[in-house]
């Protein structure tokens, strides 16, 4: 009797408001929430000075805890009333619009838990500087350039090597440093404003995506996109160049379902010339067209008119700054496998305590690789759809992430959260929401080590070990539990 009242109740309050005043007053308690958790975040930034102490800390991480569980709760409501039906007319107009208001509140704020964005402009200044090439040298070189203190005045460390990124950022890197020349705040903000309109052109072509192969799931995944913590925090807020690439990801999916083939492929080859990692789609998305193809001639053209217009593309850019096989050392140093709590780690961990400890780096690269590049084959060669292709596309990407990496920062995994999206958001919206909270949870854990209360083994472990190593575990406990039905889930 008491269960039935307390729901009546509930289901009379929520009534009483309009669908168009809850998402209203969501939006505004969500932008109220980001507010309050900017200034934790900055607080912990500057911690570690005079006086800041473990009790400091302790307080600080638990404000943060208790805001970010906030907005994930915001986030869940805003998803229910749009399963529920409720977002339609005004309420739909403003379910859209609240979040591209707070991707633009978010670009303006200074970043605090990372500092990318900073070293995204080192490498760009040492593209500008007459005889530097930020393929050759690393990033740490700005520090002493005419930017150098202006940078270090933003908590920039510099501790970074030869940038790993591929041309077309590189080249944006350098183009925004070209207008902004030593002003760090300028170049900030063009920065950040180019990641966060990529990351509302992915939204876009999310909405086109299943708008063609899932309907009903249009107004819901763009929605999970648009709101999902993780998504805004990394990309407006954090300003990380993933946005870019997912991008070129998410609009090679958008035009294959739109039946787009050359325009796909050169999405994603875009997508390889932004951050390497994209390459992993390829060989499902070459499957997919070929079942689709109208002709064999006729897809062997669409290749080559891709292979050549990307090809045009990339040499243009490579033109100033090419430094033949040198150009990629950045790229190769990256591959190193990192100690951490993840499957990767771990093997490397064993490998780097056995008789073949001389060759633990490539032996660990060839153990963890070999696996996902059968598992990409065995995928790909389920894919019969562009659903099918979107869940090989999200798969790869989990298993990446994950299972093989060779590091973990939080926002690796915003490229499975969009793609668990255009794949199933129904049947995976926990999977999206577990990656997510594990993710935002420890984004502070490298701050706190830099400010000296962690080491980097501890702070390396807790990461890998709670955003990867819980999640695959979980993971691999629903797989159990479905096992009768993951034929469907993986094609």
């Amino acid at each position: 009797m008491t269960a039935s009242v307390t729901t009546d109740a509930h289901h009379s309050i929520r009534n009483s408001f309009n669908p168009h005043t809850r998402i209203l007053a969501i939006g505004a308690v969500t932008v109220a929430l980001y507010t309050a958790n900017n200034g934790v975040m900055q607080a912990l930034f500057h911690g570690g000075g005079q006086g800041y102490g473990i009790r400091n800390l302790l307080l600080q991480m638990a404000l943060y805890l208790f805001v970010t569980g906030c907005i994930f709760v915001a986030y869940r409501q805003v998803l229910s009333m749009c399963s529920r039906g409720e977002l339609v007319g005004r309420a739909r107009l403003c379910a859209v619009a609240i979040p591209c208001v707070l991707s633009v509140l978010l670009v303006v704020w200074t970043p605090s838990l990372s500092e990318d964005v900073f070293s995204y402009m080192a490498h760009g200044f040492l593209g500008v500087i007459p005889g530097s090439n930020p393929l050759l040298r690393p990033a740490d070189a700005a520090a002493h350039t005419a930017i150098g203190p202006s940078l270090a005045a933003f908590g920039w460390h510099g501790e970074i090597g030869i940038t790993p990124y591929g041309i077309v950022w590189t080249q944006i890197e350098v183009t925004i440093m070209k207008l902004s020349g030593i002003d760090v705040p300028t170049a900030l903000i063009l920065l950040k404003s180019v990641v966060a309109a990529a990351s509302l052109a992915t939204a876009f072509f999310i909405w086109v995506f299943l708008g063609a192969v899932r309907p009903s799931c249009q107004l819901f995944g763009t929605l999970a996109y648009l709101w999902n913590p993780l998504i805004l925090a990394e990309f407006a807020g954090e300003g990380h160049n993933d946005a870019v690439m997912v991008l070129f990801v998410v609009a090679g999916l958008a035009a294959c379902a739109t039946r787009r083939p050359t325009a796909s492929m050169i999405a994603q080859l875009l997508g390889f010339l932004t951050k390497y990692v994209s390459i992993l789609f390829f060989p499902a998305q070459l499957i997919y067209l070929w079942r689709l193809r109208r002709s064999a001639g006729q897809l062997a053209l669409d290749v080559l008119i891709a292979l050549v217009t990307t090809a045009a593309i990339a040499a243009i850019l490579y033109a100033p700054l090419w430094a033949g096989v040198h150009s990629f050392d950045g790229l190769l140093q990256r591959g190193q496998p990192m100690s951490s709590a993840s499957p990767f780690g771990a093997v490397n961990w064993v490998l780097r305590r056995s008789p073949l400890a001389a060759h633990a780096g490539p032996l660990t690269l060839a153990l963890v690789t070999l696996p996902l590049l059968g598992f990409i084959a065995w995928i790909s060669l389920r894919v019969k759809d562009a659903v099918g292709l979107a869940r090989a596309f999200a798969w790869i990407s989990v298993v990446y992430a994950l299972l093989t990496s060779p590091d973990y920062w939080p926002w690796y995994v915003c490229m499975p959260v969009a793609l668990l999206i255009m794949a199933d958001v129904g049947e995976l919206l926990w999977l999206i929401m577990l990656l997510s909270i594990t993710a935002r949870l420890c984004a502070p854990l490298d701050l706190i080590r830099d400010h000296g209360f962690l080491s980097m083994v501890v702070a390396k472990a807790t990461l890998t070990g709670v955003c990867t190593t819980v999640p695959f575990v979980v993971l691999v406990v629903w797989m159990y539990r479905k096992r009768g039905r993951l034929p469907a889930i993986f094609a």
